[in-house]
């Protein structure tokens, strides 16, 4: 996303602070006379002109204030991303809390919930930590018709996967054959990060290959998902966008399937660092309305997930750091426990 102009980013930020705080749409006397500016009234209005015009705020009547569009909480987002940190005395807090249940590691994701939802007066969820559970037993290779290829992976968990793809040439049988023998005497018993870590030298052929296995073992671990804590609810009843219309009864419908919380969570990946979707950048419809945001936490081969669903007009420069800092101390504490 493009950077704005300071100015035009201090006032978007403006807007999109004072509305998470009031629920009111933003009028320029507002921002002109609550903060320190410099600049003029006619020069505030200009501003938000260009805001609305680039979709980055917008005004429920030609006459109302201005109300942040999923782009302006984007921009604000990318913006903290960059910059919030956590306060010493919250992380202080967090840390003293953890380390009540340092050596029960059977409680971090519950405590987790318990601090995001305090902290935060969002829904949180938390799984916990879990090792792997996918390992590389037998490939076998077969070539097809023409250009295709079908790879068949049995896992040492018993679990057989097939997976389709297009070879750029035609490849004979017996060099598929080669391959597949070379792949199963290196890969033997491995996770996906460990063959993902593996520095070799492959041919584009090879590449594919292995990239294909990664992918499959990796959709199969993200099963490790479906242990999740869930809490928050009294919280997201109060807040405004939920009171009336159907928003809140099709969120708890949409979560208490479960599976939205498995493909969510699963998003995630391996990737460290945090996650954010906005209103409409969420697949799920019933997310729609809301953000989420999520990260990774974990060391040693273990991982779990934490992350929070509120309504778009969240306080994104409180969330972003907190859960970022809440992800760095399980992080630790799983590499203190299984080290």
């Amino acid at each position: 996303m493009a950077e704005l102009p300071e100015r035009t980013g201090t006032i978007l930020k403006i807007i999109v602070g004072e509305y998470v705080a009031s629920v009111t749409p933003v009028a320029s006397e507002s921002v002109t006379r609550g903060y320190s500016l410099g600049i003029s009234p006619a020069t505030t209005r200009h501003e938000m002109a260009r805001l609305e015009e680039e979709g980055y705020i917008a005004r429920p009547h030609t006459s109302a204030g201005a109300v942040p569009s999923d782009k302006g909480y984007r921009y604000c987002v990318e913006c903290l991303l960059k910059e919030a940190r956590l306060g010493q005395e919250e992380q202080l807090a967090i840390q003293h809390f953890f380390s009540q249940a340092e050596q029960q590691p059977e409680s971090w994701a519950r405590l987790a919930v318990t601090v995001l939802t305090q902290r935060l007066k969002s829904i949180a969820l938390a799984t916990p930590p879990r090792a792997p559970v996918c390992h590389f037993r037998h490939l076998d290779l077969v070539a097809l018709q023409e250009l295709l290829i079908l790879l068949v992976l049995v896992l040492q968990e018993g679990k057989i996967k097939q997976q389709l793809f297009a070879s750029e040439q035609v490849v004979p049988q017996d060099e598929l054959t080669t391959l597949a023998n070379k792949l199963n005497a290196t890969y033997q018993g491995l996770t996906y990060t460990q063959i993902g870590a593996q520095e070799l030298a492959l041919s584009p052929l090879e590449e594919r290959i292995i990239g294909t296995i990664v992918q499959v073992m990796e959709a199969e671990d993200k099963q490790q998902y479906e242990q999740f804590y869930l809490d928050g609810w009294r919280y997201l009843v109060r807040q405004a966008e939920f009171v009336k219309g159907r928003k809140m009864l099709d969120l708890v419908e949409a979560l208490e399937e479960g599976g939205i919380l498995n493909n969510l969570l699963g998003s995630l990946g391996s990737e460290s660092g945090i996650k954010v979707t906005i209103g409409n950048e969420n697949e799920e419809e019933a997310l729609q309305e809301c953000s989420v945001i999520l990260s990774n936490y974990g060391a040693q081969g273990r991982r779990g997930a934490i992350g929070i669903i509120g309504p778009t007009r969240m306080p994104y420069s409180r969330a972003i750091p907190t859960i970022d800092y809440v992800s760095a101390v399980m992080s630790e504490l799983v590499s203190r426990t299984y080290a």
